[in-house]
């Protein structure tokens, strides 16, 4: 599976690439800078897509079956789509963020997505 980290700052995105590498060696890892994250999704197609969350609802890109919106302000929330069915969670953990990823993993291997 392909995921695309382009959240600020650039260190939460280095941090997130890492345990997503180390969770999992065979998830194909790309950091973006957000300004540049529309051509990266373009080029790289990820199938996960893990970016700051302006609170807008958006459909997802071609060939992006799960994004994931981060809201850091007094703690850290997320908004989290898996074929097109949103779920917000108050106090994410790195462990939530990870299982919504293998979840991820799992719908693109039983759909046949490439």
């Amino acid at each position: 599976m392909r995921i695309l980290i382009a959240n600020t700052p650039l260190m939460y995105r280095e941090s997130l690439a890492l345990a997503v590498h180390r969770h999992d060696p065979d998830f194909e890892v790309m950091i973006a800078d957000p300004v540049s994250m529309d051509g990266e999704v373009e080029r790289f197609g990820p199938h996960t897509l893990i970016r700051d969350d302006d609170g807008i609802e958006v459909g997802s890109p071609d060939g992006v079956v799960c994004w994931v919106g981060i809201v850091i302000e007094d703690r850290l929330r997320a908004r989290i789509s898996l074929d097109g069915k949103v779920s917000e969670i108050h106090e994410v953990s790195l462990y939530e963020l990870l299982a919504a990823l293998d979840e991820a993993a799992k719908f693109v291997s039983e759909n046949g997505i490439h």
